[in-house]
């Protein structure tokens, strides 16, 4: 087959152009520092840096309701922690005026500071989390679980969050957990004790001891339910952070460029391109004479 003169020009030309093109793609991709910006550029590899991306986008949004869970899960602890103090003050009290060495008069004065602390207990066990909905309500957390008197309204209901896939974690506490469905009605037990001091009604108030016992015993399973449930949520946060470094690592892995491996091989494009260039002179200055 004979070449001719125009064909061994077009040949040089392309060539050159071709190198260009490569030296053109290796400039953006040193530059960018990324290999894949489009599907066409590398399909396999585009498409499994979206999958890994959706991924990533569904292990934000679980970190956020992870957070916002353990955010709550804190505001509920400061708030039996503050009524678990409140009922071990009334316990203090309450053995205080079963003593032999204090009068009625003595009992009234204990009745009224127990009435107050009463009122406090009923404000942390109505408290309200940074989304302004009622903590220990269950699921009717619109409404404050509590009324004057200390009787519970709510429900047993728990909002949980997915772990793994065949278990869930609790990450509300009911305020059943404060009723004799877990022990005694504690609210009830604090008015109750308020009203044996004012009433120097020893018989009430000498029953109601134990059941103060078994009230801070209550609280303080109910924190130590909180405490686990936090627990868990700072593992998982802990295993989907290091998760998402992977994921990271995986993206980069598919679509940004080797640093060292992009300086390579735009060395050698604009080597390839320099040659191409002077051999493509050379034969314009041979053949062009003859055309």
């Amino acid at each position: 087959m004979r070449i001719t003169s125009n064909r061994m020009i077009d040949l040089a030309s392309a060539s050159t152009t071709k190198n260009q093109s490569a030296v053109a793609d290796a400039s953006a991709q040193l530059s960018s520092g990324m290999r894949v910006n489009a599907p066409s550029d590398d399909p396999a590899a585009w498409l499994a840096a979206q999958r890994t991306k959706l991924r990533e986008a569904l292990s934000h949004g679980t970190g956020a309701a992870v957070a916002s869970s353990r955010d709550q899960l804190v505001v509920t602890d400061n708030a039996l922690a503050s009524l678990g103090d409140i009922v071990s003050q009334v316990r203090s009290l309450a053995v205080q005026g079963s003593s032999d060495t204090y009068n009625p008069a003595n009992r009234a004065g204990l009745g009224d500071q127990v009435r107050g602390l009463f009122q406090n207990a009923l404000d942390a066990a109505n408290a309200r989390g940074n989304d302004g909905e009622f903590l220990l309500a269950g699921s009717l957390s619109l409404t404050a679980p509590f009324d004057a008197a200390g009787a519970y309204h709510g429900d047993a209901q728990v909002r949980s969050l997915p772990g793994d896939t065949t278990s869930t974690t609790a990450v509300t506490i009911a305020g059943t957990a404060l009723t004799a469905a877990s022990g005694v009605d504690v609210l009830p037990l604090l008015d109750r004790v308020a009203t044996a001091l004012s009433t120097n009604d020893m018989t009430t108030l000498t029953a109601a001891l134990p059941d103060l016992a078994t009230a801070v015993k209550q609280i303080s399973s109910a924190r130590t339910t909180g405490g686990s449930a936090m627990n868990v949520l700072d593992q998982a946060t802990a295993a989907r952070s290091v998760m998402e470094q992977d994921m990271q690592a995986a993206i980069s892995k598919f679509v940004e460029a080797d640093t060292v491996t992009a300086a390579s091989e735009l060395a050698k494009a604009t080597q390839a391109l320099e040659v191409s260039r002077t051999v493509s002179q050379h034969i314009v200055s041979v053949l062009a004479p003859s055309t």
